[in-house]
């Protein structure tokens, strides 16, 4: 359960100068045309990883971002080849942009807890700070971070920007706690693969075999479902064994709170099976025992929950009866920022119908019929919006598999926590209910984002 639509909700980014603005503005215009064409890695980067530590605060339409720290992250396993995406996906990107020459070196997007928080009540009562992170490949020059947010029309505009010169912390070494670390998937060197990196929350000293059980059983239930089983050959997956004081997540029953390395919890933004942690600063360290793409947060709890956010992390129950399910929906928001297509399950957002175009691939506002961004898997004949026994659902929770379009793509009402207004592509998805199975246009989108990371085949 996890919130991407926020390119719909209205959010006013923090407060500037007309004048500043429009400096940043104009200066964003002149570098964003400078590359056309591919980056040459070795020319820019060295083959380490430069993780900035950042404080974002701020309230429901307020924000600040402030510089914490720079690190030296370890070995860089992420994409080598396709530096900058191309894709658009996320309600955050920050780019890495050379100093002398303008160019853009490496652009990524991504999503956060802070700008999922800034829709709910609690937002529109209070200030709030919380630990961000990005990680990129370490520049070999100076360069200026740029960071750009989507604003209430689903345009990026520049927030903050920081220059930062590596030859001040060219003498950092990487230093990471001290963890077991074992592969359990290896097919190639990290910069040719996606690197999977799994952690464990709330398994104590005793728990490290279960844990490796339950790693185990996300490989198998991850790579069970397409397009994650027919490429499995193109990722790598490691076990980091974070070892907590005691057994157990927070408040995974009433008033029990163990001291979880990694510091998840249920009840997130008041949601029972929503689970994230704001220790994001520790999940990195301990992360950077291995090069990583992306992260999994295994918890160590027969409660059902999970969370799963664009660029950042997935937690997921490892021994619920639905942890299969939780564990494959959740990567489809983390590696890719698909959206949840289902509407009738309680969510903390304050949500509305959107006057633009989402940004994620499986949702639609369905503002052209006659632009789909699906079209081309449409078939002749199906119409947009494209009926289904809607009323029927709502009122008995089934579906009807023998519905004239179930399994067709087409644009079906009712989506992304939004019951009028917004679209799915299909009828069910993964990301819909607990079919297990992803409809063909998010199979797509996962697939456009795994090739940027899979090089030298």
């Amino acid at each position: 359960m996890v919130m991407y639509m926020m390119s719909f909700l209205k959010i006013i980014i923090m407060r500037r100068s007309f004048l500043f603005i429009t400096i940043l503005f104009v200066a964003f215009s002149a570098y964003s045309q400078t590359d056309d064409g591919k980056i040459d890695f070795d020319k820019y980067f060295q083959n380490k990883t430069m993780r900035v530590d950042y404080l974002h605060s701020g309230t429901w339409n307020t924000e600040t971002f402030s510089l914490f720290g720079v690190k030296n992250d370890g070995e860089w396993g992420g994409r080598v080849e396709v530096l900058n995406d191309p894709y658009n996906l996320g309600l955050y990107a920050f780019d890495i942009v050379d100093d002398e020459t303008g160019k853009v070196l490496y652009t990524q997007g991504f999503c956060s807890v802070f700008g999922e928080w800034q829709t709910i009540k609690e937002a529109r009562e209070t200030n709030k700070t919380f630990e961000e992170s990005i990680r990129f490949p370490w520049p070999k020059n100076r360069f200026r971070l740029v960071m750009r947010k989507r604003d209430s029309t689903n345009t990026f505009k520049i927030v903050w920007t920081e220059t930062i010169d590596p030859e001040n912390y060219s003498k950092t070494k990487h230093v990471s706690p001290s963890v077991k670390v074992r592969y359990l998937l290896k097919n190639g060197k990290p910069t040719q693969k996606v690197d999977i990196a799994i952690l464990a929350d709330g398994y104590s000293v005793n728990d490290t075999a279960n844990f490796t059980k339950d790693a185990e059983r996300f490989v198998r239930e991850f790579f069970s479902v397409e397009p994650f089983k027919s490429r499995k050959s193109d990722f790598n997956v490691v076990g980091i064994y974070t070892i907590s004081p005691t057994s157990g997540i927070r408040l995974q029953r009433d008033n029990f709170y163990p001291s979880n390395i990694l510091g998840s919890s249920y009840y997130t933004f008041g949601i029972e099976r929503y689970v994230l942690t704001e220790r994001e600063w520790t999940v990195r360290d301990f992360a950077s025992a291995a090069p990583y793409d992306f992260l999994v947060i295994l918890l160590n709890s027969n409660k059902y929950g999970g969370g799963g956010i664009y660029n950042l992390y997935i937690t997921a129950s490892a021994k619920s009866i639905s942890s299969g399910y939780v564990m494959v929906h959740e990567m489809g928001h983390h590696i890719a920022g698909l959206a949840d297509e289902y509407y009738t399950s309680e969510v903390a957002y304050q949500v509305s119908p959107p006057k633009y175009e989402p940004w994620e691939f499986n949702v639609t506002a369905l503002l052209d019929s006659d632009n789909l961004k699906w079209k081309n898997l449409v078939d002749q004949g199906t119409p947009i919006p494209t009926p289904w026994e809607k009323e029927e659902y709502e009122a008995s929770g089934r579906l009807n598999k023998n519905d004239k379009f179930f399994g067709k793509v087409g644009a079906f009402e009712g989506a992304s926590y939004l019951s009028k207004g917004m679209y799915r592509p299909e009828i069910d998805c993964i990301m819909f209910s607990h079919s297990k199975k992803f409809c063909k246009v998010c199979n797509n989108g996962l697939n456009c984002v795994i090739d940027l990371y899979v090089s030298g085949n």
